[in-house]
């Protein structure tokens, strides 16, 4: 079914604003985050995060079609081809994010596996629950940004060195996820999904704060 390059019919144009500058946001936060892995060959997204994200993407680019408009079907598909090479980078380098020696050994089959089961209990909660509400992700998005959000905390600590962390990544993380949030306050009134918006803003608060003023490891020695 052909769309308008912007659907003005069920969203209004103060909530295209928002969520298309979430949507930009996030594209920075993607190029920043492959920069950083061409750099310093290290995955700063917590690989359980970049698994269930790239299924997200995935889903939501070719099997479930949002209805905001051309615009949005190629942004989501954006999403998804630039995950790609941060994939790929997980697959060379996301063995460093894993404590056990015994894991760092299987990492490349955990990843498999886990980019596999987040794509079928996606596709599942997204056409039993998420689709039927709303047709462009924002509930299943969010319980992977609470996830995602929650998970960076404690990866950056662990790894003791924000250095490896990109500040930028961080802003344009945190902002554009809080642009997406004010599009669901206008757009939507489910106290599930506007909790989860709440919290994912205070976890995002909390990391940018964290990185913002915790010293780099090689400063301090």
């Amino acid at each position: 079914m052909s769309q308008p390059i912007i659907n003005l019919t069920d969203y209004t144009v103060a909530q295209h604003i928002f969520f298309a500058l979430g949507c930009l946001l996030w594209v920075f936060t993607y190029i920043k985050v492959i920069h950083a892995i061409k750099k310093s060959a290290f995955i700063e997204i917590p690989l359980i995060a970049v698994t269930a994200n790239f299924a997200w993407e995935f889903l939501w680019s070719f099997v479930f079609i949002t209805d905001m408009g051309q615009l949005y079907v190629w942004g989501y598909r954006i999403w998804f081809f630039l995950d790609c090479f941060i994939v790929y980078g997980l697959f060379m380098d996301g063995h460093k994010q894993l404590v056990l020696a015994s894991l760092r050994k299987h990492a490349r089959a955990i990843i498999v596996f886990a980019i596999v089961s987040w794509g079928f209990i996606l596709y599942y909660y997204i056409k039993i629950y998420d689709f039927p509400i709303s047709h462009n992700g924002v509930f299943s998005g969010y319980i992977l940004n609470v996830m995602m959000s929650a998970l960076y905390i404690p990866l950056m600590l662990r790894m003791g060195a924000t250095g490896q962390f990109s500040k930028w990544s961080a802003w344009f993380k945190g902002v554009g996820t809080l642009f997406i949030t004010v599009f669901c306050f206008l757009k939507y009134t489910d106290g599930f999904l506007l909790s989860m918006c709440v919290i994912t803003t205070i976890l995002d608060a909390a990391y940018i704060y964290l990185i913002m003023t915790k010293k780099p490891v090689d400063e301090r020695l």
